[in-house]
């Protein structure tokens, strides 16, 4: 494959990642499970080459969708800014913890498999 191909397809998922996780934070009364959410962003780990994309998918996440869903959602209900807003410290800290880095284990652990394929490939 060519090389601006896969770059192609690396900023389209860079760009789909923050679409979806909007599209979960609006799933909220309607989701009874995580498995869902959990497929998706293991899904999206392997699929990003690097962590670079994964950063900046995850900065588009917090400069776009979450803002907006903010914006959606504070009209609906009283509270959701204020509670947000509130609880932003913990929030950020889950986020790294239970998202942020988790991915970019999957994305580092991928790269390593990858790289000693290639390595024992090209030795024989």
């Amino acid at each position: 494959m060519k090389r601006s191909r896969i770059k192609a397809s690396q900023i389209v998922l860079t760009l789909l990642y923050p679409m979806a996780f909007f599209c979960f934070l609006n799933l909220d009364q309607q989701l009874d499970s995580w498995a869902i959410p959990i497929a998706v962003l293991i899904l999206f780990s392997l699929l990003w080459e690097n962590l670079t994309y994964l950063l900046i998918s995850n900065l588009f996440n917090w400069v776009i969708a979450i803002p907006l869903w903010l914006v959606i959602r504070a009209p609906k209900e009283e509270q959701t800014f204020a509670i947000f807003t509130a609880s932003l410290p913990f929030i950020i800290l889950l986020y790294i913890g239970c998202v942020l880095i988790p991915e970019m284990l999957i994305i580092s652990a991928k790269n390593f498999i990858i790289k000693a394929f290639k390595r024992r490939n090209t030795t024989k």
